[in-house]
C-alpha cells in the first residue's frame, strides 16, 4: 500500500508543477509590468527606424538569442548592427494583435509587425509574427530570447 501511494504522489508531483507553469496569463492589462512591457516593445521596434542601438543594449539582455526566418540565429550585437547601420532605413513600423502575458519573472510578448523601407539592394517590404521572451533581472525587464516567423 505505501508503494502504491509512494508512486501516485510521485506521479502527481510533476503534473502539479505543471499546473503551476501554465497558471493563465495576467490579466490586469493596465498592470505596471504589462506596460513597461508594451513600452519595451514599441522602443524595441521603433529603434529600427531611429537607429536607436542604445535602446537595443538596454533592452536586450547579453545573452539574448533570436531566431529568425530560415532558422538564422541572432544574437544581441547582431541587432545592434543591425539597427544602427546607415544603409538600412526602416521607413514604416507597425504592429498588431499585441499580447503581453506575465508569469512572475517571466514575460511573453507577441504580436505581428509589418516594416518598410530601403537598404543598397532596393525596396523591402516585410510582415512578421513574433514571440518575445523577457525576465526581470535586477528589478528590470530583459528581453533574452525573441522567435520570428515571416508571414506571407
Amino acid at each position: 500500500m505505501k508503494a502504491l501511494f509512494l508512486s501516485l504522489a510521485l506521479l502527481a508531483a510533476p503534473t502539479a508543477v505543471l499546473a503551476e507553469v501554465a497558471a493563465p496569463p495576467s490579466t490586469a492589462a493596465q498592470s505596471p509590468d504589462v506596460a513597461a512591457l508594451e513600452a519595451l516593445n514599441a522602443e524595441w521596434l521603433n529603434a529600427y527606424k531611429t537607429h536607436d542601438g542604445a535602446a537595443l543594449e538596454r533592452i536586450l539582455a547579453d545573452d539574448f538569442e533570436a531566431v529568425y526566418p530560415g532558422g538564422r540565429i541572432m544574437r544581441k550585437a547582431d541587432l545592434v548592427k543591425a539597427a544602427v547601420n546607415p544603409a538600412r532605413v526602416v521607413e514604416t513600423i507597425a504592429w498588431e494583435d499585441l499580447k503581453i502575458m506575465v508569469f512572475g519573472d517571466v514575460a511573453v510578448v507577441r504580436a505581428r509587425s509589418r516594416m518598410s523601407g530601403k537598404t543598397a539592394e532596393g525596396p523591402f517590404t516585410g510582415s512578421n509574427d513574433y514571440a518575445d521572451v523577457y525576465i526581470r533581472r535586477a528589478g528590470a525587464w530583459r528581453a533574452i530570447s525573441a522567435h520570428v516567423v515571416k508571414l506571407e
